[in-house]
C-alpha cells in the first residue's frame, strides 16, 4: 500500500506529531558495515586460519561465518543476536511500535469483523455509523483518536500506520538478508577449505602411500564442505523466522489500513480505555 507524505509531515502545525525517524532499527552507516566491519572480518579471517592450519576445522568454520557476519553488520552484530534470539522465542515484534500496531489491530478487527474472502480481499462489517470502538492505551491508539477527532482522513492514517510499521519493517529486512548472506557464502569457504585441504595431502602423497593412511586425511578434509552446509541451514533456518515475522507484519499492516479507511467512511469514535 503506497504511502503518501505531504510536505514535512512531522510538523505539529500539518497535523500532530508521530514516531519519529531519527531513531531507525537500523541506520544508513550501519547498513555497510563501513570500516569496522573491513576490520573484524579480517581479524577473525586469521583467527580461523589458525584453527583450520591446527585441523580444527569446525572452529574455523564456525568463526569464519561470525567474520562473514561482522562484514555485513558492523557494530550491529550484537543487535542482530538479540533480536534473532527474541524472534525464536516470543511472538511479538521486537520493535515497540510494531507492537503497538500489533496490540491495536486485534481489538479492531474483533470490533470491526475485520476478514478474507475467498479470494484474499480484506472485508469488514456489517458495522453502524458513528459506532463507537474501543481500543487498548498506547500511542497509536491515542495518534487514531486524534486523527477522527480533528481530521478524518486516509492519507494521514495511513502516513501513521506506516511510521509504526516501517522500523521493525526494515530491521527484518536488513536481518533476514544479513542471514542469508552468510548461508549463500558458507557452502563455498567449506568447498574452498575442503580443496586446500586436499591440496595439501596430495603433495604430500609418496611411493608408499597406502589407503589406510589416505582415507582419515580425505575425511578429514571433507568435514570442512560438512560443516559449510551444516552452518548455511541453520542461518537459512534463522532467517526464514524473519521472513516469516516479515510477512505477518506486512499482513497486519495491510489489514490495519483498511481498518483505518473502515473506521474514517462509517465515522466511528475511538475510545482509548487503560
Amino acid at each position: 500500500m503506497a504511502k503518501q507524505k505531504h510536505g514535512k509531515a512531522d510538523d505539529s502545525s500539518l497535523f500532530m506529531p508521530v514516531v519519529s525517524k531519527a531513531t531507525l532499527a537500523i541506520n544508513k552507516s550501519a547498513a555497510g558495515a563501513g570500516v569496522l566491519g573491513l576490520v573484524g572480518f579480517a581479524a577473525l579471517f586469521l583467527v580461523a586460519c589458525v584453527f583450520f592450519v591446527t585441523e580444527n576445522y569446525f572452529v574455523a568454520m564456525l568463526i569464519m561465518s561470525f567474520a562473514l557476519l561482522v562484514y555485513v553488520t558492523g557494530s550491529e552484530l550484537a543487535k542482530l543476536f538479540l533480536t534473532s534470539f527474541t524472534i525464536f522465542f516470543s511472538s511479538k515484534h521486537v520493535i515497540p511500535a510494531a507492537a503497538f500496531l500489533q496490540e491495536t489491530l486485534v481489538p479492531l478487527s474483533r470490533t470491526l469483523m475485520i476478514r478474507r474472502d475467498g479470494e484474499g480481499n480484506v472485508k469488514a462489517g456489517p458495522l453502524v455509523k458513528g459506532m463507537t470502538v474501543k481500543l487498548p492505551d498506547n500511542p497509536l491508539a491515542r495518534d487514531i483518536q486524534t486523527l477522527l477527532e480533528k481530521n478524518p482522513n486516509f492519507a494521514y492514517a495511513e502516513y501513521i500506520a506506516h511510521e509504526y510499521y516501517v522500523q521493525c519493517h526494515e530491521l527484518y529486512d536488513h536481518s533476514s538478508s544479513h542471514l542469508e548472506f552468510v548461508a549463500t557464502a558458507m557452502p563455498m569457504f567449506g568447498l574452498i577449505a575442503t580443496i586446500i585441504g586436499l591440496i595439501g595431502m596430495f603433495e604430500g602423497l609418496g611411493a608408499e602411500v597406502t589407503v589406510e593412511f589416505l582415507s582419515p586425511q580425505l575425511a578429514l578434509a571433507l568435514k570442512c564442505t560438512l560443516y559449510g552446509v551444516l552452518l548455511a541451514a541453520l542461518y537459512k533456518i534463522i532467517a526464514s523466522r524473519f521472513d516469516q515475522r516479515l510477512k505477518a507484519l506486512d499482513y497486519d499492516f495491510e489489514t490495519f489500513c483498511r481498518a483505518l479507511q473502515v473506521l474514517i467512511d462509517n465515522k466511528a469514535i475511538v475510545e482509548v480505555r487503560p
